[in-house]
């Protein structure tokens, strides 16, 4: 069994170790709805903010291998990636929502690493110790598949 103490030293670890290894840069184009002072209907006001986080990246654990499939037209790239993130680092950021969840949307919101566009395909909480959540996944695929010859 695993004293209290234990599982702090355990909880100090992982959140340590983001400023170590959690250091790919991720682009996160956040959503954001503008509204106009007296509640106006505004067609095209909504923007997407520029976040830069802080995570590790690990690609293409979700597949086997080989991450193309070919088709009549060409083949297709179907690459995914997981962003692992520290819940401290974004509770400390405030990128929780009320339920200490990654706060972000789904359906709009998307993700940029090294030039190629992402959206979210689910989102994992990981790294459990007694208490809490450490670590959160966030399984990203690419936002438009593309085929062989084009360019990213």
């Amino acid at each position: 069994m695993i004293n209290l103490s234990q599982w702090q030293s355990f909880k100090n670890i992982i959140n340590k170790a983001h400023d170590s290894f959690n250091q790919d840069v991720v682009l996160w184009k956040r959503f954001t709805r503008s509204y106009q002072r007296y509640g106006e209907d505004v067609v095209g006001k909504d923007y997407f903010d520029d976040v830069s986080l802080n995570c590790l990246i690990s690609f293409n654990v979700f597949r086997t291998w080989p991450i193309s499939d070919e088709t009549t037209s060409g083949v297709l790239d179907k690459e995914n990636m997981v962003m692992i993130l520290n819940k401290n680092y974004l509770d400390e950021n405030g990128y929780l929502n009320d339920n200490g969840f990654f706060d972000m949307d789904p359906g709009k919101d998307y993700f940029i690493h090294m030039g190629i566009e992402y959206r979210s395909a689910g989102e994992i909480p990981v790294a459990q110790a007694h208490d809490e959540n450490l670590l959160f996944y966030i399984i990203l695929k690419r936002r438009e598949t593309k085929t062989s010859g084009d360019k990213y």
